[in-house]
């Protein structure tokens, strides 16, 4: 072994000593990886998996290491996606042609729209944007799921992924609710209060979907990771909300100037513009990759989570080679 590798018995620690002693790594030597392939991680038996050789890298490296977990499998992220935002785009383009607006109800941030549309604009708009949270809430659980496998050396397919959300729906409703009142109650304060209280609840979902618990303790659960490394959580929050508007904006742009150029029947224009929200299909996934790796980022602030991959891989080297001797 390098001299950068833990030694078997190595005490490892970084946050609170009390921190879960998961390591998110099976406890065999049959896992990809392992042994044979003499690199010791299973995340490495698939290819380009950017779950492996984890490390703690900082707000600017979450929010760019996100675009490393949507490349990394963009179709089976685009068809969950499709899942959860097809329903909601139905019924967003019900309403929207049957009041006769033309407002794009749709977009990566559902939180500020629901709080934007109670007693603005009615409502069905607020119902659309409390789906569109939940929707959102389960596309998180499902990256939650995926990236908790690619840790392990599993990749599980799209069936299987949604599967394991529809498992664990119940969750969704719950955490959700809660999340929009904190929100509401902080919106008083102005854009400050929101993403305060947005990055104490910015790893919910994954959570959900990567530990498999209950709403309450999912809160919990993120409200302890989030408070210990607050100021990183808050970084993505806020990068993570800029990065998405952003691109909807760049990805908009085109339609939006064809709409403004040419006169057209007040029902085309509104078909025009639901046509060119299916840029959430690409902005949808790419928030819950940054909550994702919001996820692993503060398990590795506060319970030294790739500490103890490193440590633990180092372990079955040397299990594995004193086993073959």
């Amino acid at each position: 072994m390098g001299p950068g590798t833990p030694q078997p018995g190595t005490a490892v620690a970084r946050g609170d000593a009390r921190a879960s002693a998961r390591t998110d790594l099976p406890n065999h030597l049959d896992a990809p990886g392992v042994g044979g392939s003499g690199h010791g991680d299973p995340a490495a038996a698939l290819p380009g998996n950017p779950m492996a050789s984890l490390g703690v890298v900082g707000a600017g490296g979450v929010l760019d290491a996100a675009f490393d977990l949507l490349r990394f499998r963009f179709r089976r992220l685009v068809a969950l996606a499709v899942v959860v935002v097809v329903p909601v785009r139905l019924f967003d383009l019900w309403t929207s042609v049957a009041m006769g607006t033309t407002r794009s109800s749709i977009d990566s941030t559902s939180n500020v729209r629901v709080l934007d549309s109670v007693g603005a604009v009615g409502g069905a708009a607020v119902w659309v944007a409390v789906a569109q949270s939940f929707g959102l809430f389960l596309l998180g659980m499902a990256v939650g799921h995926l990236v908790a496998g690619w840790m392990q050396g599993r990749d599980d397919p799209f069936a299987a992924v949604v599967a394991a959300v529809a498992r664990r729906i119940w969750v969704a409703p719950v955490v959700v609710v809660v999340a929009l009142v904190l929100k509401m109650a902080a919106a008083c304060f102005g854009g400050v209060g929101f993403f305060a209280v947005d990055a104490l609840l910015l790893v919910a979902a994954p959570v959900a979907g990567a530990e498999h618990l209950g709403p309450f303790a999912c809160i919990g659960r993120s409200l302890r990771l989030s408070r210990r490394a607050y100021g990183v959580a808050l970084a993505v929050s806020i990068g993570g909300f800029m990065i998405s508007m952003l691109l909807r904006i760049a990805l908009l742009l085109g339609p939006s100037v064809l709409v403004a150029a040419m006169s057209m029947p007040k029902q085309v224009e509104v078909l025009v513009e639901q046509a060119a929200s299916l840029t959430l299909l690409i902005t949808l996934p790419l928030t819950a990759c940054i909550a994702a790796r919001a996820y692993v980022e503060l398990r590795g602030r506060v319970e030294g989570l790739d500490l103890r991959r490193r440590a633990r891989i180092g372990e079955l080297l040397g299990e594995g080679r004193r086993g073959r001797g």
